[in-house]
């Protein structure tokens, strides 16, 4: 059976930052279709909505939010921007090297390598970014626009078993290792669904369990999406989307690897 994925672009857009359609947005996931997976569903590489995210590499800098294809970071006001330097920062013995940031709202601030991590909260408006490393003899630096803008007011999220995906529940909640346990999901799209996304099973610990989607089992009118049990620990596989009536859902089912 071959899947093909129809997710088109302005989709990916709306949905990487989990807001309304008509809101001003640009993905901070990076996202993968899958051809082992219903046409429904997209595999995205990151965490899922208030985990860890993707960042984009600039010159050696690391932004995160990654700019969009304008070359612009475009955040919400109560969303952070970071950049981190310690991919390009020295190394002992060399002198100690510093991250200096000027967000374009206020003083410059420094910090030394070490953590070569600053994040900012904006208000509302267009800024322009610039990071430099002190202390190296490349002396890089980098200039990026940042857009702010507020976000409006959003549906409240579904979540759990009652959630729009049915089923969606594992074909064994209690796994030994080196053993697979099944994601359940629909073939079809449900008709409430406009688009979903499958975030990464989040392990305790980490590496838990591995997605692998090289196989799938058949379970009509469903479809089996494998899970691959590696050391003992807690998963939990989350979805994430859009309803047709324009709110947003977020689900999860958890399964323990003993």
């Amino acid at each position: 059976m071959r899947w093909i994925v129809h997710i088109p672009v302005s989709m990916v857009v709306v949905a990487a930052l989990g807001c309304s359609p008509s809101a001003p947005t640009r993905p901070s996931e990076t996202v993968k279709g899958s051809a082992h997976l219903p046409s429904w569903l997209t595999v995205a590489t990151g965490r899922g909505p208030g985990g860890l995210r993707s960042s984009a590499v600039i010159d050696g800098f690391r932004v995160h939010p990654d700019p969009g294809d304008d070359g612009v970071i475009h955040v919400f006001d109560d969303e952070s921007v970071v950049v981190n330097a310690t991919d390009i920062a020295s190394r002992p013995p060399a002198a100690q090297s510093y991250l200096v940031v000027n967000w374009g709202d206020g003083p410059t601030q420094r910090v030394g390598c070490g953590p070569c991590r600053q994040d900012h909260d904006y208000a509302p408006g267009r800024y322009k970014l610039v990071a430099s490393l002190d202390g190296t003899a490349s002396d890089r630096s980098i200039s990026v626009p940042v857009e702010v803008s507020v976000r409006g007011p959003r549906a409240p999220s579904r979540i759990g078993s009652e959630g729009p995906i049915q089923p969606f529940d594992m074909t064994n909640g209690d796994v030994a290792v080196g053993d697979p346990t099944f994601l359940l999901v629909p073939a079809d799209q449900p008709p409430n669904i406009l688009f979903a996304f499958l975030f990464p099973p989040d392990c305790s610990p980490p590496g838990a369990a591995v997605e692998d989607f090289s196989s799938l089992q058949p379970v009509p009118p469903n479809v089996g999406l494998p899970y691959l049990a590696v050391s003992p620990g807690t998963c939990t596989v989350t979805a994430f989307g859009a309803l047709v009536d324009g709110s947003f859902f977020s689900q999860s089912v958890t399964f323990t690897v003993h």
